[in-house]
């Protein structure tokens, strides 16, 4: 069943809610079991906020495709992160640049996420793909990793020969598959400062940091999975189950593609073309700052086995 913030989920849930309401109606707050917080509004006419990243007209639709900008790469320096990152930016885009850290699944290698490099560096974003210290390692050693890298990320604005020298701004973001995505929720929970997240098939059932679980993230959070994702990867309700735990004051997308599976995020375009453009419309909406793009983030794609949002535009 698909689900949408302005509806209640079960019929169980509202009459527990009736409930805590009556034992609660002595105290200074009260419930209202007939609606719902109203979520997150976004202004897609507001001017372009003084640290935002808003280049050319408005968009007119979103894209799956490569951008406008091109694009190359470079390894960040081994004295900055030992395991090893490669950084896509784009080449003849205007800085300040945002950026995003991508952290790869259990077994997984960097090469499996070269794909979205190219992608994001073309539509003017840098990607930075890190390997991990073994392709074994833990959720809760790769939400470290992915800190560093985040780090390291951010120095390129001030090392001296870096090609991001002075082109960075301070947005970034980070982004995880499986084992990664868990580790991406935790980080969504623990750095300040970041202005998105992004799971693909997030894992988190082997975590034993418990930021793992969503309750306590504090940025925007796009969550997307498979809906034959069903195994302890990716699945058993993982995804909704922190799409559920976050605030309702958080911005916060899920998007369940039918018919995908775990290992269906190599590309933006593998899962469907609506989870590229979906991805790139919500970095430009809260990475870059640019609201413009908020109408093709509360559209649900055709696709949707499952589909919740607590975002509306305006």
């Amino acid at each position: 069943m698909k689900r949408n913030a302005s509806h209640h989920k079960s019929l169980t849930r509202n009459s527990l809610l009736v409930m805590m309401c009556l034992l609660l109606s002595g105290l200074v707050f009260a419930c209202d079991p007939g609606t719902t917080s109203p979520g997150v509004e976004i202004d897609t006419n507001t001017a372009c906020c003084a640290d935002c990243i808003c280049r050319g007209d408005a968009p007119t639709q979103s894209s799956y495709r490569n951008g406008p900008y091109r694009y190359t790469s470079y390894n960040l320096p081994r004295t900055s992160y030992r395991a090893g990152a490669t950084v896509y930016y784009p080449t003849n885009a205007e800085p300040p640049f945002a950026g995003i850290v991508y952290c790869p699944p259990y077994t997984g290698t960097e090469s499996m996420l070269a794909a979205w490099g190219p992608f994001f560096a073309s539509h003017g974003i840098v990607l930075v793909t890190m390997s991990t210290t073994t392709t074994m390692d833990t959720v809760d050693s790769r939400d470290d990793q992915q800190r560093d890298a985040l780090d390291a990320l951010k120095a390129e604005h001030t090392r001296s020969g870096s090609p991001l020298q002075g082109k960075l701004s301070n947005r970034f973001g980070v982004m995880g598959w499986s084992m990664g995505g868990g580790a991406t929720w935790i980080n969504a929970s623990k750095v300040a400062g970041l202005k998105s997240a992004m799971s693909l098939a997030g894992h988190n059932a082997t975590a034993l940091d418990r930021d793992a679980r969503g309750g306590n993230i504090k940025c925007p959070t796009l969550i997307m999975n498979g809906a034959t994702d069903m195994t302890i990867l990716g699945g058993m309700g993982q995804s909704s189950g922190v799409y559920d735990a976050i605030a309702n004051n958080i911005p916060k997308i899920l998007y369940e593609v039918r018919g995908v599976g775990h290992m269906s995020w190599m590309t933006p375009t593998q899962p469907g073309n609506a989870a590229a453009e979906l991805a790139l419309a919500f970095q430009k909406t809260f990475l870059e700052g640019d609201t413009r793009w908020g109408e093709f983030i509360v559209q649900e794609p055709r696709n949707a086995s499952d589909w919740e949002t607590n975002i509306r535009v305006r």
